[in-house]
């Protein structure tokens, strides 16, 4: 059992030396934990930046947000997933513009933080993890339309 083992371990490391199989290592870890983050979120805020200012700077938590919008209902958590459907996921981006902060939160804990970039494209979003190794791109219409679901009062 042990030897068993032992093979496989050794098998797994010389796999993952490859860059390919690195890269596809990589994508299911920031899947997993992305899905994992949207799963055990309670609530997400999504923060609104003026893009004059934001436009100048990549750390948007230093501005005061312009509006504050946060889901009200479970419902509002999973329809949020729904964005994702068909999305790009990138890897590392360089200096995106960032116009709003997304926080997913359980409760009163703060799981985990993405930014949005609006400016970039036409009819996309670029929806990125705060350290910019991964990001995903989103149709711009869908975001609007979240946007907009739990902006209603």
């Amino acid at each position: 059992m042990k030897n068993i083992f032992l093979i496989i371990l050794f098998s797994i490391l010389i796999i993952s030396c490859e860059k390919k199989t690195q890269t596809v290592i990589n994508n299911i870890w920031d899947n997993i934990s992305f899905n994992n983050t949207l799963s055990n979120s309670t609530q997400i805020i999504i923060k609104v930046y003026d893009s004059t200012l934001t436009n100048k700077r990549i750390n948007v938590e230093s501005y005061t947000p312009v509006k504050e919008l946060k889901t009200v209902i479970k419902k509002q958590v999973e329809n949020f997933e729904t964005i994702f459907i068909k999305s790009e996921k990138t890897g590392y981006c360089c200096c995106p513009k960032s116009t709003y902060s997304i926080h997913f939160r359980n409760q009163k804990e703060e799981l985990d933080f993405f930014y949005v970039d609006t400016l970039e494209f036409k009819n996309k979003i670029r929806i990125f993890e705060k350290s910019y190794q991964y990001s995903y791109i989103i149709e711009k219409q869908k975001w609007k339309n979240f946007i907009n679901e739990i902006d209603e009062k």
